[in-house]
């Protein structure tokens, strides 16, 4: 058997996880406007990287893969200057989309994809905003605050807005509990950082409350870029602009406009962002790939259930993910 896809957490440099998210925004762009389905559950399980012999094309015929802003320039007059410094932020996107896939096309970095579509939904063709109603679905860590709060709802309107805030908290997960390219940080459990709140979800109640927890972050982004392991600091900035962009620019009505939105944000910083050379978990100063627990390096905190919820209840038996069993670390009750 031949081994297709590696993880997303098996990425080797800062950029190439940048390079993966922007694949994973034009497939999920590409799958709702072309075939008009909506994946639900955009999680860090559900994203992998595999290495292509061709360049794909992305944007031919489906309007997605490197946008542009052409439509978007000031129209003011006397407005020469902002338009200059547009049309110069827009070619040094084009300029670092074009190394991206010069790279992708050469080896040098992997390509992402987006696998397991046991929750997707099809979609009515021709909206701004593509939605899908049915049962609560996804991986609570990743939820948009809008699937958070409204979760004590028996249906539930998910839209291609929410998956592509999903795809912004798997990036915050990775900064926050890896330590750099597959190694988790050993200084801290999940329990010890800001992501306490994310996994502590066990009925609806908790749910709403890590919606809000979550609307906070937009207005403070330096609570959750504070609690990033050192190889990840370089991407404070790129996340609290995310972060930002979802507070004040993030349109209810045109998931298009955010789609490239997000997306140039992840160009600028693959373009902009200064690696930590030759980073391993040996040479890394601040011990967080050397430091054990029990004499065991931590594991990868699992996403299925468990068998220890001493109750039968709904939350446990009917949504797919909503436990997380963080053996050898730590064990999470059900509270129903």
């Amino acid at each position: 058997m031949q081994l297709v896809a590696t993880p997303i957490t098996d990425f080797t440099s800062i950029r190439e996880l940048l390079s993966i998210l922007i694949d994973i925004f034009d497939v999920h762009q590409k799958l709702v406007i072309q075939f008009c389905i909506l994946h639900r559950d955009i999680s860090l399980n559900n994203i992998m990287m595999y290495i292509i012999d061709t360049l794909q094309n992305t944007s031919k015929d489906t309007g997605v893969g490197a946008p542009t802003n052409d439509d978007h320039h000031s129209d003011l007059p006397g407005d020469e200057n902002v338009v200059a410094e547009e049309e110069t932020h827009e070619q040094k996107l084009a300029q670092w989309e074009q190394e991206r896939r010069q790279r992708i096309q050469a080896g040098e970095m992997r390509h992402g994809i987006l696998i397991d579509f046991d929750y997707m939904t099809t979609i009515q063709p021709g909206q701004s905003n593509p939605v899908g109603t049915g049962d609560r679905t996804g991986t609570i860590p990743f939820m948009s605050v809008n699937m958070l709060l409204n979760y004590k709802k028996l249906n539930v309107v998910h839209s291609a807005n929410d998956n592509l805030e999903s795809l912004i908290y798997v990036l915050i997960w990775i900064c926050v509990l890896y330590a750099g390219p597959k190694t988790l940080r050993q200084d801290k459990d999940t329990m010890e950082t800001i992501l306490k709140t994310w996994v502590l979800v066990c009925n609806p109640n908790n749910a709403v409350t890590l919606g809000i927890h979550k609307i906070g972050l937009r207005s403070q982004p330096s609570t959750i870029t504070d609690d990033f392991t050192k190889f990840f600091k370089p991407l404070s900035p790129v996340v609290e602009k995310l972060l930002m962009a979802v507070r004040t620019t993030w349109s209810t009505t045109d998931t298009l406009h955010n789609y490239k939105t997000i997306r140039d944000i992840l160009l600028e910083g693959f373009g902009m962002v200064e690696e930590v050379p030759n980073w391993s978990p040996a040479k890394d100063t601040h011990g967080y790939g050397l430091l054990k627990t029990a004499g065991k390096k931590r594991k990868i905190p699992s996403y299925s259930g468990s068998n220890n919820c001493p109750n039968v209840c709904m939350f446990c038996t009917k949504l797919d993910n909503l436990r997380y069993d963080l053996n050898p670390i730590l064990t999470y009750e059900c509270m129903e």
